[in-house]
């Protein structure tokens, strides 16, 4: 305002300011004039001077007010014996050239001037801030602004602007335009960009509403003005790279003037921001079609703008090609556009052409005062009529606001009672057709209609980036513009900052409680329960019942057999223990292998009950001790066979520690390895019956006997070594003469408990379930159990008892029956030991010999001619 009363006071005591040194006026005299602004020059802030011609377009508006009065001025309905004129000027797009431009129309300074007071209305300016400046200073003197295309909506506050009206919805319908195409696409994170004036500031306000209200996240905004430096150019563009690189971004909303919005795209380009944003215009820079982007339409295609409704008005584009063909108009600056642009230029129709709403506007200010003149002009001569009108220029606002009618171009034209006409857009994209660009009319806004929103379908051009932190695009082919996915019901959000978030999935024990993830577990008292399908609650789980397991109940079933047949062997065993058959084959050790094979059902049996305290601790002992028993004495008697058919062909002299005392003890001193090894680690980590947590596979509570691994490891090794010895002196001791098997019957039993780990090994530590666990170890004491009680002992109950004496009967020299080197062995032992019973080929099978086996004979039963082994 102070700005204002400046200039004023400068007009007023330099009053040759105003029009003398106006440059150009573009006027049509007549009994009331309608003033008229129309940015036909670029503003040059460093010189503060008007330079350059700005777009075809301006040149349109200039011609579109003659039409309009031309035409008025021809309709004997409208205005009858008033003439009207105009003069129109050039505003620049500058508030501060407006204003000097707007002193032409004081009615002082003009009679100052010697011009005639008898300026009426005033169409434009085009820029809301040149209409702040304009419209303050002509309503001092009740003179009426119709804007054709000023939409900040700062001008919609009627008791500041009394005297202001427009022809074009403000901008707060701009951003519901906005808003809605957001909400088409769902698109639910954008950049927002203003112009740092009333435009921009006002409508950033208004969008931060309606983002609130619609979900709808802005995750960058900043203020940016044409008189800002090139570096704030580029660190806007460089943030919005950033903000893509970190998130789904792609929608950037420019709401700027046309000198802003060029320098913005300029400097997008310079960083090689090609088809990277989807960028939504305002007016301020949509209205001018391809000229803020002439030259970088890679850096802006798929762009939308929002213009408001203008369609082509066919009578003036006629009376245009008119003018330019007969060059019949005294328009000053129509030679400035001859030299700039060609004939076939200037007669193009640009898209859009807004030439159609400054005729509206013209036909506002006629229609209005011809209202007026009807009501305040009964009975009054022609002169009087025109000072009377022209003194109660504050009533014409209140007429003009009730003016109403259906123009030739652009439907009704109406106005609010704050001055402000209805919402309708024209939205429009940029497409690429034939390596040309262009914007296209896709669609449409109306406010009073329902839905508000008209949108063809439109070709995306948004690149998609391997890099990209998701997919740019939906399953629709719609580019993605988000920050991060939506989370699922059954997904804990985690903030991340301002709009952007990371959704968690909770583990498979945990629940969602006040969006935290909660544990079903209570580790402390080892109670389980387990997440609600919903994940709202932990509900209860069922004990594992291994009665309820089948393999389980079948497993015990056959080690509860085994340990019958292994007392019923045993019985049998005892019973014969006189036996020359049993006498022959290390009775002592055999004895020590039956309590193994029982322990070893024992510990099968073990495996398949519940865990519990007693079970863990035996769990512990019995099975290390059960392998030991069996393999440890099979190992001996190998050892020992070995040693005295070694020793046989090499010297008469019996090997040293061979007698019976002498292996038990030997036994028994290498069993205690595994004893003392059970026992450091039950000092060490006692063992626990405890619960396995349940998992999405088993949804059940198991108990288990807690182990170490170490202790795992130690006892799978110990077993590994006893029977890889056992079997490679079973392997050494495969030469011995055919009568002598036992070692064969030894050799298959331990090669049999190789095979039976071997193929349980991958099995057990495949599975997590410890039942499973539990079985396969089970199986294999079972397996392996069974093969050394059958070969070992039961072989030679049945030979006792089913195979005649005659065929028990030691061979002492059967030449006729071996080959040479047999026939040369057993001479050469037979001076020290005795050759055991042959069994009978109804128990071995074998039809080239009664007997396969081999038994040393103990000491007792050796002659007087022989030595004791």
């Amino acid at each position: 305002m102070l700005l204002i009363i400046a200039v004023l006071c400068s007009a007023l005591v330099a009053p040759s300011l105003s029009l003398h040194d106006a440059t150009k006026v573009y006027k049509q005299d007549g009994n009331l004039i309608i003033g008229g602004f129309v940015p036909l020059h670029f503003y040059n802030d460093s010189t503060r001077l008007c330079e350059g011609l700005r777009e075809i377009n301006a040149l349109r508006l200039v011609e579109a007010v003659r039409y309009a009065v031309t035409t008025i001025n021809g309709d004997d309905g409208l205005l009858a014996n008033i003439t009207l004129g105009f003069e129109i000027y050039d505003s620049c797009s500058s508030p501060d050239e407006t204003l000097k431009q707007v002193l032409n129309l004081i009615p002082g300074v003009r009679v100052m001037n010697g011009l005639q007071d008898n300026i009426i209305g005033v169409v434009g300016p085009q820029r809301s801030t040149n209409s702040v400046q304009a419209t303050n200073v002509l309503g001092l003197f009740n003179i009426s602004t119709v804007s054709y295309l000023s939409t900040s909506d700062e001008l919609s506050d009627s008791e500041r602007f009394p005297s202001f009206l427009r022809t074009v919805p403000p901008d707060v319908f701009q951003v519901s335009v906005i808003t809605d195409i957001l909400k088409k696409y769902r698109w639910k994170y954008v950049a927002f960009v203003y112009e740092d004036d009333t435009y921009g500031r006002h409508a950033d306000a208004e969008f931060q509403v309606q983002a609130e209200k619609y979900n709808i996240c802005v995750g960058y905004r900043r203020g940016i003005s044409n008189l800002d430096e090139s570096r704030d150019y580029d660190e806007l563009i460089a943030d919005l790279i950033e903000l893509r690189q970190e998130s789904l971004i792609s929608v950037v909303i420019l709401f700027a003037l046309v000198e802003t919005a060029t320098r913005v795209f300029k400097h997008a380009e310079e960083a090689s921001v090609n088809r990277d944003f989807i960028w939504i215009g305002s007016d301020g820079w949509g209205v001018f079609d391809l000229m803020p982007i002439d030259g970088r339409e890679e850096a802006v295609i798929g762009a939308f703008t929002i213009v408001p409704e203008a369609e082509v008005h066919v009578g003036f584009n006629h009376y245009f090609n008119t003018v330019l063909r007969d060059n019949s108009s005294n328009n000053p600056w129509l030679p400035e556009y001859f030299q700039e642009y060609t004939h076939a230029a200037i007669s193009e129709v640009p898209e859009p052409s807004f030439d159609s709403v400054v005729i509206d506007t013209v036909q506002v200010i006629a229609r209005g005062l011809h209202n007026m003149r009807k009501i305040i002009c009964k009975g009054l001569t022609h002169d009087v009529c025109l000072k009377t009108l022209l003194d109660n220029r504050r009533l014409l606002r209140d007429y003009l606001l009730n003016t109403s009618f259906t123009s030739d171009s652009n439907g009704l034209v109406a106005f609010k009672e704050n001055g402000d006409s209805a919402g309708r857009y024209n939205i429009r994209y940029l497409t690429e057709e034939n390596e040309s660009y262009r914007f296209t009319t896709k669609g449409s806004w109306v406010e009073y209609e329902d839905p508000k929103l008209l949108l063809q379908q439109v070709p995306w051009y948004l690149k998609k980036e391997k890099e990209a932190p998701g997919e740019r695009y939906t399953d629709d082919g719609v580019p993605r513009s988000v920050c991060s996915d939506p989370c699922t019901d059954l997904q804990v959000i985690r903030p991340l900052r301002d709009c952007c978030w990371t959704c968690v999935t909770c583990e498979d024990n945990e629940i969602i409680k006040d969006n935290e993830c909660s544990s079903c577990f209570a580790e402390n008292n080892r109670r389980y329960q387990w997440p609600h399908p919903s994940l709202t609650h932990c509900i209860d789980l069922d004990s594992i019942r291994l009665a309820d397991e089948v393999e389980n109940i079948v497993s015990l079933t056959v080690a509860l057999l085994g340990i019958i047949a292994e007392v019923v062997v045993s019985v049998f065993y005892v019973k014969n223990r006189r036996s020359k058959l049993i006498k022959a084959s290390s009775r002592e050790l055999s004895y020590i292998i039956l309590i193994g094979i029982f322990l070893g059902y024992f510990s099968a049996g073990l495996h398949c009950i519940p865990a519990s305290q007693v079970p863990c601790y035996l769990r512990r002992i019995i099975p290390n001790v059960a392998i030991t028993y069996i393999y440890v004495p099979l190992l001996v008697m190998t050892v020992r066979l070995y040693r005295i058919f070694s020793a046989g062909k090499k010297k008469a002299n019996r090997p040293k520690f061979i007698r019976q005392k002498s292996q038990v003890l030997l036994t028994l001193v290498i069993s205690i390895i595994p004893v003392v090894w059970a026992l450091v680690w039950i000092v060490i980590r006692p063992p626990n019956a405890v619960t396995i947590p349940p998992s999405v596979e088993r949804q059940l509570l198991e108990q288990k006997c807690e182990t170490s691994q170490v202790h795992r490891v130690g006892v799978l090794g110990w077993e590994i070594l006893i029977v890889l010895v056992t079997c490679y002196m079973a392997f050494r001791t495969r030469n011995l003469p055919a009568n002598y098997n036992q070692t064969r019957f030894i050799a298959f039993s331990v090669f049999s408990s190789l095979v039976v780990q071997i193929a349980f090994a991958p099995a057990f530590f495949m599975t997590d379930v410890s039942s499973q666990h539990d079985l396969y170890i089970a199986l294999g004491f079972i397996i392996q159990t069974t093969v050394v009680l059958m070969l070992i002992f039961t072989a030679k109950i049945y030979a006792i008892y089913f195979v005649n004496e005659e065929d028990q009967q030691v061979m002492t020299d059967r030449p006729s029956e071996r080959n040479p080197s047999e026939s040369v062995s057993i001479r050469t032992v037979s001076s020290s030991v005795m050759i055991g019973p042959r069994l009978s080929n109804h128990v071995l099978g074998n039809s080239d010999y009664h007997s396969d086996d081999v038994f040393v004979q103990p000491e007792e039963d050796v002659g007087p001619n022989h030595r004791a082994v």
